[in-house]
């Protein structure tokens, strides 16, 4: 039986750095080991998967532009999850990714 104590900290301890705001200030350095990466990772999962099941991109293109410093249209700098999406383009493009293939699924 697993020690249930013990895996409750550790994921407590996860969740609590990957809202971190920066890497340095945290212990581990990889995947989502700060806010920034986690949120613009569920943020294109989210988009991807409803924009595939709605079948309206256009919201898709709009945070693609954001993600890489398009700054056309009306501006969101008061937004910042689009400045998390500018800080770690790559993980919302890997997240809309799964995202898009998860709407098509289901």
């Amino acid at each position: 039986m697993p020690d249930d104590p013990t895996q409750l900290s550790r994921l407590l301890r996860l969740f609590r750095q990957a809202g971190a705001p920066s890497e340095d200030s945290t212990d581990r350095d990889g995947a989502f080991s700060y806010h920034a990466e986690s949120h613009a990772a569920g943020l294109g999962i989210g988009l991807g998967a409803i924009a595939t099941a709605t079948g309206n991109y256009r919201y898709v293109g709009g945070l693609l532009a954001a993600a890489f410093g398009l700054n056309r249209g009306p501006t969101l700098s008061s937004s910042n999850i689009t400045g998390d999406v500018r800080q770690e383009p790559h993980y919302f493009i890997g997240g809309l990714a799964l995202g898009l293939v998860l709407g098509a699924v289901v």
